[in-house]
């Protein structure tokens, strides 16, 4: 295809301003390694073990503590802030909600743990357990499960695992009320886009379980719809539904949410990797074209 002198300057002038934009940009990935408290002391993880479900060998030692130090696990020198406790109330140590941390290395039943065994560094590495309480967001007026940025960024992705206890629940249907699920039944997870008045925003849905498939390990989950925003929120929803709310245990395991100061385009991809992208020019715009995928400068898919 051919391009009009006036095109070609209107594209290079434009290519120019975004190469620029995109070399001034950060980007953050959360790393666990650096969690601490609200006073910056150092996450430490339990050598206790309990019983059944709620081992919490391997866990944050102070999941079940409801004091205001422990109200968010601060990460990357509070670049990020995970919600834990939003109740306060623990209950004499026996309920919790929001986030926690663990390196549970094994596949079990226990709501600490993963099915991948460990976070994204590999087994036994630490991940963030989600677990979505419908009661307190319920009175709270916003999710149980938020995480916090110290300024605006655009995110770009997390990556999502299924909880062990919610897999055995979807699976077998053998813990509490939980039934095994069909092919016809769902298991969502909600991620919102927050203003700085912690009012969700755009949403985007991941799901866990859905046509018969679940989730076994991993998954990169794309952020980039969500445009700009001071912290994301994660609801839970499920088909399985009782007299008294969710029967599905709603857990779920986070790690390597990544976050850009500025809004990542189709340049910087094939910056990255040219050899699986190109530029093309169609009806006066630049498109990236990426395998049987189009999209414009800004990274929004528009069509294949």
């Amino acid at each position: 295809m051919l391009f009009r002198s006036r095109d070609m300057k209107k594209f290079v002038f434009l290519l120019i301003g975004l190469l620029c934009l995109n070399a001034s940009a950060e980007v953050i990935t959360m790393d666990l390694t650096t969690a601490t408290d609200i006073n910056a002391t150092p996450i430490t993880y339990s050598t206790h073990s309990g019983s059944g479900y709620y081992d919490c060998r391997d866990v944050w030692e102070e999941t079940y503590n409801d004091g205001e130090n422990q109200r968010y696990i601060h990460t990357n020198n509070g670049r990020f802030r995970l919600s834990h406790m939003p109740s306060m109330a623990s209950y004499g140590g026996m309920s919790w909600e929001g986030f926690t941390l663990s390196k549970v290395a094994q596949d079990t039943a226990n709501v600490f743990g993963c099915v991948a065994n460990g976070g994204m560094q590999g087994v036994g590495t630490p991940y963030a357990i989600g677990y979505f309480s419908e009661w307190v967001t319920a009175s709270q007026g916003y999710s149980s499960n938020i995480i916090l940025f110290d300024q605006t960024y655009y995110p770009e992705y997390v990556y999502i695992c299924q909880n062990s206890n919610t897999m055995r629940a979807i699976v077998h249907g053998d813990v509490f009320n939980a039934r095994a699920f069909t092919e016809q039944d769902t298991l969502a997870l909600i991620i919102s886009a927050l203003d700085s008045n912690m009012q969700e925003m755009v949403t985007t849905t991941y799901y866990l379980a859905v046509d018969g498939q679940k989730n076994n390990g991993w998954v990169k989950v794309p952020l980039h719809n969500l445009g700009k925003a001071a912290g994301l929120s994660f609801r839970m929803t499920t088909t399985d539904i009782g007299d008294f709310g969710s029967n599905t245990p709603l857990y779920f395991a986070l790690d390597a949410l990544t976050v850009n100061t500025n809004l990542s385009t189709g340049v910087e991809n094939v910056k990255k990797d040219n050899t699986n992208a190109k530029k093309a020019w169609h009806k006066g715009q630049v498109l990236i074209i990426r395998g049987d995928k189009q999209y414009n400068l800004l990274g929004i898919e528009i069509g294949s």
